[in-house]
């Protein structure tokens, strides 16, 4: 099984082509770069890769999980470390983790565990509605 397959991904901003029938398979214990100037669509990929967008076409599998149509099980097989910060500066410390737990397809109910169990943890409890600016 491959851990990621990337198929016929297209994407648009409007009028504006980003991403145009891109497929590519990276086999389990492998890993790849994406190179290319500026423009290219690496972060468009990126982004369509941990759902921050929305597939406009094609499909992409994660550990044979499709993010169109299990996205919850596809995203609990990705991590995704991003080059900068994704915290919303005006939302709380919950707010925000709250918005990440949703992103990788965790249950409310069980976000709301490990996020009282993280803030415990990092002795953050007391700071859990502080903005994060």
């Amino acid at each position: 099984m491959s851990a990621l397959e990337v198929e016929d991904v297209g994407f648009s901003y409007g009028a504006r082509r980003a991403l145009d029938g891109v497929g590519f398979s990276v086999p389990a214990g492998h890993f790849c770069a994406l190179l290319g100037p500026n423009g290219a669509g690496k972060s468009t990929l990126i982004a369509l890769l941990s759902r921050l967008y929305d597939l406009q076409q094609g499909d992409i599998r994660v550990a044979g999980h499709s993010l169109r149509k299990q996205p919850r099980l596809a995203l609990r097989q990705l991590g995704v470390v991003f080059q900068q910060s994704t915290l919303d500066l005006d939302l709380s410390v919950e707010q925000n983790l709250r918005y990440h737990a949703a992103l990788h397809g965790m249950p409310r109910q069980l976000a709301a565990a490990r996020i009282d169990e993280e803030l415990a943890r990092q002795n953050l409890g007391e700071r859990r509605r502080d903005p994060v600016r």
